[in-house]
């Protein structure tokens, strides 16, 4: 009988599963827009920015330039981007801290543990794209406002971004349980 960490020592030596690539593509495309919108901001915010706004997108949070870039910048870097890096921590280190679907029959043998990992990571890509596109549209919202004179967040930035971000979250979710994606798979031993 096998253990799910002797089942993952096996795994880690399996080749990586590579990535879908429309899933890479877009995220390259979401990280290109990023960097596009961060340096418009290093040329175009003033040295006073409102970063904080209530309901109405009344500003109630202000910071200097370099406090708004560094958030728009480290954020992501810190927060957002690392997120798929977990499957390798949790599927292939820890494979007991698994809570998914089938969790039984995916640690039951390392080419199963090692597809596992490349579903969750395809998922985590998605969840990441859905918020880095979030951030994004936050630090357009906060550009716009730093241009007005009553420094107003435009309620599309601020609603709006909230709105596809939780669509996005929930078009993930539905994509990762409502179908067959974590099922038992045939073509694996």
């Amino acid at each position: 009988m096998t253990t799910t960490n002797s089942v993952a020592d096996e795994a880690r030596d399996l080749p990586k599963e590579p990535t879908s690539t429309w899933i890479l593509i877009l995220v390259v495309a979401t990280v290109v827009v990023w960097l596009a919108v961060l340096a418009w901001q290093v040329v175009v915010l003033p040295e006073r920015v409102p970063i904080h706004f209530r309901s109405g997108g009344e500003p109630d949070g202000w910071s200097s330039k370099a406090g708004a870039l560094a958030f728009s910048a480290l954020l992501p870097l810190l927060m957002v981007l690392p997120l798929p890096l977990l499957t390798t921590l949790i599927v292939l280190r820890a494979p007991e801290f698994i809570n998914g679907p089938n969790k039984e029959w995916w640690t039951a043998t390392a080419p199963r543990l090692r597809r596992f990992e490349r579903l969750l990571r395809e998922d985590l890509w998605l969840i990441t794209v859905v918020t880095l596109a979030l951030l994004v549209a936050m630090q357009v919202g906060i550009v716009r406002a730093a241009e007005t004179p009553d420094q107003r967040m435009p309620e599309e930035f601020l609603f709006g971004g909230l709105a596809v971000f939780g669509a996005g979250i929930v078009a993930v979710m539905v994509r990762m349980y409502a179908g067959s994606r974590y099922a038992e798979q045939p073509d694996l031993l």
